[in-house]
C-alpha cells in the first residue's frame, strides 16, 4: 500500500530541478595592492573599457555631475532615434520657443550654443553642439524632439540608469545644471564605458572643435583632448560641486591598446581635474595588468542529473580583465535549473565575474544534452 501511494505521489509530485556545480576557482588575484595616485580632497575611479571601475576611492558620495549629464542624453536621444556613425541623421528646425529658452539660460548664466528662429541642425549636428560646446539649450531641444518633452527624457534618463546599474545616479534634468542631477565615479565610469561603446559619441567626444550654422566655429570644452592619449568624454562645472570630469584614453598595456575610463568628481577647477586624470593614466600604464579568466570551451562546472547523465559546462568566449595590483577577481556559475531536456550547445547560464565594481557575464553552454527524467525514474525517485 506505501509503494502505491509513493508512486501516485511521484506521478504528480514536480521534479526537482538541478543547478550546475562549479568547477573552475572562485576566485583569483589579491597580494600586494599597488597605490593609486587618488587626487587630493576629490573622489575618483578608474576602469576597463567595459564592466564597471576597477578601482574607485572608498565611501563616495552622490555629488552634482554638471554636463556630464549629457552624456546620458546623447544616449537616450539615439535610443530614440538611432544614427549610424557617418550619416548626419534627420533635419531639426529651430523654432521661437528653442531662442526664448537660450536667451533665458543665457540670463541664468549657462552655457549655451547660439541658434536661431529657421535654422536647420541635423540630428549629428545637434549632438555635436551639445557634447562639444556643451550647450545647455541644446540638451532640451534634443530632449523636446526626440522624447517629446524635458520631463519625458528625464524620466528616460533615470529609467536607464536603473538598467545600467547606476544605483547611486539621479538626474533632475537634461543638462546637468541642476545640483540635484547627482552621481558617484564609479557610475560614472560605467556610463563612460557605454557611451565609448557607441561609435557616433566616440567620434563627438574625439573631435576637436566643430562648426555650426549659426553658432559657426565651437571648440571642444574638453582642452585635455589628445593628451596622454585621451579620447573624451566630457566635463563638468558646478558652483555646488565643483569640477567633474569623464575621460576616456587609449594606452598600451600588456602588449596591447586599451581603452581606460575613469572619473575625477569634487576638485576646484578643471585644470586640476585634468591633472587629476593625466596622473591616474600614468600610473594605470605601469600598474594595472591584464588577467586571463577564462579561455572559449573551457570547462567551469557541471550538471550531474540525478536521474541518468549530466554534461560539463563551457564557457562561450574569452574573457581577459584589466585589474588593478591587489584587486581580488571573482567568478560565479549561475546556471538554469534543469529539469526536463536541454539539447546540446544550449545556453544554459553565465560566469558571472567580479573585479571591484567591475562586473562581466560570459554565457555558458552545455557540451552534451542533458536528458528529462523518464517515467519510471520519476515513479521510483526518493529525493528528487
Amino acid at each position: 500500500m506505501v509503494v502505491v501511494v509513493l508512486l501516485a505521489v511521484n506521478e504528480f509530485r514536480p521534479v526537482g530541478a538541478v543547478t550546475a556545480t562549479q568547477s573552475i576557482g572562485s576566485s583569483t588575484g589579491g597580494g600586494d595592492p599597488s597605490p593609486v595616485p587618488w587626487p587630493a580632497g576629490a573622489q575618483a575611479a578608474i576602469g576597463g573599457s567595459e564592466g564597471g571601475a576597477v578601482a574607485a576611492t572608498s565611501a563616495p558620495r552622490p555629488q552634482p555631475i554638471a554636463s556630464v549629464a549629457k552624456v546620458m542624453t546623447a544616449l537616450e536621444v539615439l535610443e530614440l532615434k538611432p544614427l549610424q556613425k557617418g550619416d548626419a541623421g534627420p533635419t531639426i528646425t529651430i523654432g521661437a520657443d528653442d531662442v526664448a529658452e537660450l536667451q533665458q539660460d543665457q540670463a541664468d548664466g549657462q552655457s549655451v550654443v547660439a541658434v536661431q528662429a529657421g535654422e536647420q541642425l541635423s540630428e549629428l549636428q545637434a549632438l555635436q553642439a551639445l557634447l562639444i560646446p556643451s550647450g545647455n539649450n541644446i540638451a532640451s531641444l534634443l530632449a523636446r524632439w526626440s522624447a517629446g518633452s524635458v520631463d519625458a527624457m528625464v524620466r528616460r534618463m533615470n529609467a536607464r540608469a536603473r538598467a545600467m546599474a547606476l544605483t547611486r545616479t539621479t538626474f533632475a534634468d537634461v543638462s546637468g545644471f541642476s545640483a540635484n542631477t547627482v552621481s558617484v565615479p564609479a557610475d560614472l565610469v560605467r556610463l563612460g564605458q557605454r557611451a565609448m561603446g557607441d561609435p557616433v559619441i566616440a567620434d563627438i567626444v574625439a573631435t576637436p572643435q566643430v562648426t555650426l550654422p549659426v553658432a559657426g566655429t565651437a571648440y571642444n570644452v574638453n582642452y585635455a583632448l589628445g593628451k596622454d592619449g585621451i579620447v573624451g568624454v566630457k566635463t563638468g562645472n558646478i558652483p555646488q560641486g565643483g569640477a567633474i570630469y569623464l575621460f576616456a584614453a587609449s594606452v598600451p598595456l600588456s602588449g596591447r591598446t586599451a581603452t581606460l575610463v575613469g572619473a575625477v568628481q569634487g576638485l576646484a577647477t578643471l585644470d586640476l581635474a585634468f591633472g587629476g586624470a593625466r596622473a591616474l593614466l600614468a600610473a594605470a600604464r605601469g600598474s594595472l595588468r591584464l588577467v586571463h579568466v577564462v579561455s572559449r570551451q573551457q570547462t567551469v562546472g557541471r550538471y550531474a542529473l540525478p536521474w541518468d547523465g549530466g554534461s560539463d559546462v563551457v564557457a562561450a568566449s574569452d574573457l581577459d580583465i584589466l585589474v588593478w595590483p591587489g584587486t581580488v577577481v571573482r567568478s560565479r556559475l549561475e546556471t538554469q535549473a534543469v529539469s526536463t531536456a536541454v539539447a546540446q550547445g544550449s545556453t544554459v547560464g553565465t560566469l558571472h565575474v567580479t573585479a571591484g565594481d567591475a562586473a562581466f557575464d560570459v554565457a555558458v553552454t552545455n557540451t552534451d544534452p542533458l536528458a528529462g527524467p523518464g517515467r519510471l525514474e520519476r515513479l521510483t525517485r526518493v529525493t528528487w
